[in-house]
């Protein structure tokens, strides 16, 4: 079963597309990398995968279902949560707008990082706001979790810690990251854009069988560098 389907999926904002026919597979389970250049549509395609935007084409699914918000837990580049609150504040925030809440798990992925639930958010280093960011989309127990640039401005140390708590998350992921070396550690599955429009989506291992790259880098700069390429 496919975690995510897409068909079609499109978003214009008047005259420009920022996406276009996008058709798509995650299946359940998977760890699916997306990758491209600035403007290729990465952000787009991953809020109208977490339904925070509305597609002007097409049409998403997830486990078969018309996309509904509650299945999706999705965590934005700039962490957008409430500076002045304690972490103790934002579970109970997450508790009081999530019917699946899961308040043990959240605070064990906390607890396992040395994260406070008496520190207020904006003494928190970015890392660990990255982590707490996490936790909230642990405790809401999301069949669906989708990561804007979730490595973006993190130190090494940090980058390990969460993508050390991605690969362990019980749920399908998509995140999106200019990170590839941190990608092809964690994911087994890549969705490659370039002008807007999907170049490449599959599993790791049948694209290198089906390409002569080496590695993920590889394949990807292939692509980038020779936009006539068929998919």
């Amino acid at each position: 079963m496919n975690a995510l389907r897409t068909s079609g999926l499109g978003k214009r904002y008047r005259q420009r597309w920022a996406l276009r026919e996008a058709t798509i597979a995650v299946p359940a389970g998977a760890r699916a990398a997306l990758v491209g250049p600035n403007g290729a549509g990465k952000s787009t395609l991953l809020n109208l995968a977490a339904g925070l935007l509305t597609p002007t084409t097409g049409r998403a699914e997830i486990f078969g279902w018309p996309l509904e918000t509650a299945a999706v837990a999705f965590v934005a580049q700039d962490k957008p949560l409430y500076r002045r609150w304690s972490v103790a504040d934002l579970l109970r925030f997450g508790s009081a707008t999530n019917p699946r809440w899961d308040r043990a798990a959240a605070q064990s992925l906390l607890s396992g990082h040395d994260i406070s639930l008496r520190e207020r958010v904006d003494r928190l280093s970015g890392g660990q706001r990255t982590l707490l960011a996490l936790a909230l989309a642990v405790g809401k127990r999301a069949d669906l979790v989708v990561l804007d640039e979730p490595l973006a401005e993190l130190d090494p140390l940090a980058r390990l810690q969460v993508m050390s708590v991605v690969r362990e998350l019980e749920a399908t992921v998509l995140l999106s990251s200019h990170i590839l070396a941190d990608l092809a550690e964690v994911c087994d599955h890549l969705i490659l854009l370039g002008t807007g429009r999907v170049r490449l989506c599959g599993s790791f291992a049948d694209l290198l069988s089906s390409h002569s790259a080496t590695d993920l880098e590889d394949l990807v700069l292939h692509y980038l560098r020779n936009p006539e390429a068929v998919r």
